[in-house]
């Protein structure tokens, strides 16, 4: 039975990521970007990567003695979540609230429902989230912006982080998350100077999978 959720886990993911990039223009709110969905070339690095991502993380969400079903499911979730929202910043830079809000909203639904994290742990990470996305996109603005800092939509992404993973995990997702965000925001830099954009919210969205998969990392 386990190898079996864990087959249904990672082609459930396969097919997530083989359809949502291809839908995913609609939940934009720029009129221009609903109608403009990613074609050829494009579309096909999107699926690529949400098939590759999503497939391994669910693959790993329903894997056996990790977590009981109810658990295992609300991760693999949240991970498809996180899947979407790394699509959509690849594609236009875009942080969607369509998505952002209904699953925070989940995230605090659920709470409960961790057998390795209290409630009172749950809403510490949300508090904890919120302050760490004033921090980190208020330094980026009295920085000046600009293509390499953390925008409103990753703040956004580092509450959700808050709700989904809980105290003190979200400061290890978010430590994960910079780290790697940084590594790449150093290659832009190297190879195509202070002019150069990326798309922060993928490796952030990185980080939390890396905690929310592998709690001995908090």
């Amino acid at each position: 039975m386990d190898a079996v959720l864990v087959v249904v886990g990672a082609l459930v993911g396969l097919g997530f990521g083989w359809a949502f990039p291809g839908y995913q223009h609609g939940l934009y709110s720029e009129a221009a970007f609903r109608e403009a969905p990613a074609l050829g070339r494009k579309l096909l690095l999107l699926r690529l990567f949400a098939m590759a991502t999503a497939g391994v993380s669910l693959a790993l969400a329903f894997r056996p003695n990790f977590y009981e079903i109810g658990p295992a499911a609300a991760t693999a979730a949240y991970l498809l979540v996180l899947v979407g929202l790394s699509s959509t910043d690849f594609d236009r830079r875009r942080i969607p609230n369509r998505v952002t809000y209904p699953a925070f909203a989940a995230a605090l639904a659920l709470c409960w429902i961790w057998p390795d994290r209290s409630v009172t742990e749950m809403l510490m990470g949300t508090g904890a989230g919120i302050v760490a996305a004033m921090a980190l996109v208020g330094f980026g603005v009295f920085l000046g912006g600009g293509g390499l800092g953390l925008g409103i939509g990753d703040g956004k992404l580092i509450i959700l982080m808050g709700a989904m993973i809980g105290w003190p995990g979200v400061l290890s997702g978010l430590l994960y998350g910079i780290l790697l965000g940084g590594v790449v925001a150093v290659v832009m830099l190297v190879r195509r100077g202070r002019g150069a954009t990326f798309s922060y919210g993928p490796y952030l969205a990185a980080g939390a999978a890396l905690v929310m998969l592998f709690p001995n990392l908090r």
